[in-house]
């Protein structure tokens, strides 16, 4: 991994240096074997079924790739992928209905959850804050701990100065 100290895009402009603190680079290979390994609860059950299907969990990696460099996160990096896939594999399990349940199981299990912030026992009810899952702020990303996880670390990771010039 190497950072030119500048380069210069087809119009003719100089885009960050050393000192910007922007990254570039390529990232590791990192595949469902590599989530797996730190996430087994999305792999196989004691039935050999996947709880989340392969494909799914390849589409998640695919997006984490192109949203995480490993120059920028280095050494956590593989745990920040695993938190990203978690993220929206959870999300994707909560959404899921059984085919069999018509479209009122398909409608609920689509409905946006939020966060519970209250629950009774007697006459069972709860109650949940839809607005932590808002567009502004981190919207989502809220809704799991995977998500929380990641945003925490990605303040963190994104921290310092920067000079562009």
């Amino acid at each position: 991994m190497s950072i030119n100290p500048t380069f210069m895009d087809a119009y003719g402009f100089y885009g960050f240096g050393d000192g910007s603190n922007l990254r570039n680079g390529s990232n590791p290979p990192y595949g469902v074997s590599d989530f797996l390994s730190m996430f087994p609860q999305f792999g196989p059950d004691s039935n050999g079924n996947y709880v989340v299907p392969q494909s799914v969990i390849q589409t998640f990696i695919g997006m984490a790739n192109a949203c995480l460099q490993q120059a920028r996160w280095r050494s956590v990096w593989p745990l920040a992928m695993g938190w990203f896939v978690a993220h929206f594999c959870t999300l994707w399990l909560q959404s899921q209905a059984d085919p069999n349940g018509g479209a009122a199981a398909v409608l609920e299990a689509g409905r946006a959850q939020g966060v519970i912030t209250g629950e009774s026992v007697g006459d069972v009810s709860y109650s949940a804050d839809l607005s932590l899952a808002t567009v502004d702020g981190w919207a989502a990303w809220n809704l799991t701990s995977y998500g929380q996880q990641l945003v925490t670390y990605g303040k963190l990771i994104g921290k310092g100065g920067m000079y562009v010039w």
